[in-house]
């Protein structure tokens, strides 16, 4: 089965649920499933380990003759082989479907647009008529919160925390993910209430992620130019602010606030990293990058939304 992700076709043995079906084109990706009584290769050299906020073992990496594995502890492996040109999935016995395949859309694929030469950020992105819009942040920080009160206005949804980029015409161009947008429970029944469908993200969280696949309007098929981004404060830095504040960044901190945003495969590849960088310099040059304080509550979206369209007047001259 073919699908279309990120700009890529993909070749899946098993269902994507929720990913846009691709009739036909040149197969970028091949991904398969291996039953999970098959040992996992054995690699040595793990360079990078990803823990959770409490402390615990979260993701690590490993890397051998070209090939990079990615262990989600007690979860599943994910093979990595071929210069990204194939992901061979190993779960754990426990480990249901929908857990795969989240781990699969929201975590593999964008680090492996990285390996092949692409870029991504993790950011929730909308259509404006002024060209795309990203938010990107900390976990946490109201991304797609952010992004789903523009949808409810009717905008529509470019990207769920994974907003590939590619340069065209001495342009950004952001490339649509795929037509849904987790959230937590009280964020989506502020939203959408009762409207529209929703399933378990993966059984370890109680996110649930909104169905757009059967609202096509609903949703951007196309790539379309990158026009603002702007950084969601962390938590941390709201203490005692009420106001909605948004400033523009430095050229220097644009930077550093896409740097900090971006999928990263392996940190200890300089070829990688320096061509990641040249990309997000010439991303911080072309992409007006903006910093954005707000109170969390459901209340003010509406006027968090104004605000930012008030803020974008001026990419209509």
């Amino acid at each position: 089965m073919l699908y279309r992700l990120y700009g890529l076709t993909i070749a899946s043995d098993d269902l994507l649920p929720g990913v846009t079906s691709a009739v036909h084109g040149e197969v970028d990706v091949r991904v398969r499933c291996v039953s999970s009584s098959k040992p996992s290769p054995s690699f040595s050299n793990w360079f990078m380990h990803w823990h959770l906020p409490r402390g615990e073992l979260w993701l690590s990496f490993a890397k051998m003759d070209g090939n990079y594995l990615l262990r989600f502890n007690e979860l599943a492996d994910f093979l990595i082989k071929d210069n990204g040109n194939e992901i061979i999935c190993m779960p754990s016995v426990k480990t249901p479907s929908e857990t795969i395949n989240h781990l699969l859309l929201d975590q593999v694929i964008p680090l492996v647009i990285n390996l092949r030469g692409g870029e991504a950020l993790h950011a929730s992105a909308v259509l404006l008529p002024q060209g795309v819009v990203a938010f990107a942040g900390p976990a946490g920080s109201g991304k797609s919160t952010l992004a789903g009160g523009f949808l409810v206005f009717g905008y529509r949804h470019v990207s769920d925390d994974c907003l590939t980029l590619l340069e065209k015409n001495q342009d950004v161009y952001a490339i649509p993910a795929y037509p849904g947008l987790r959230l937590w429970d009280d964020a989506l029944s502020h939203l959408f209430g009762d409207n529209g469908t929703h399933e378990s993200v993966a059984h370890y969280t109680d996110k649930r992620r909104f169905n757009l696949e059967k609202r096509l309007a609903a949703h951007c098929t196309e790539p379309k130019p990158l026009r603002r981004l702007y950084v969601i404060a962390d938590l941390s830095e709201l203490e005692g602010k009420t106001d909605i504040v948004i400033e523009r960044l430095s050229s220097r901190d644009s930077f550093m606030a896409l740097v900090r945003s971006a999928f990263r495969l392996d940190i200890t590849d300089n070829n990688m990293l320096r061509r990641q960088f040249h990309f997000l310099e010439r991303v911080a040059s072309t992409v007006s990058v903006r910093r954005l304080v707000y109170p969390r509550d459901f209340r003010l979206l509406p006027t968090v939304r104004e605000a930012i369209l008030k803020d974008l007047q001026d990419l209509d001259n």
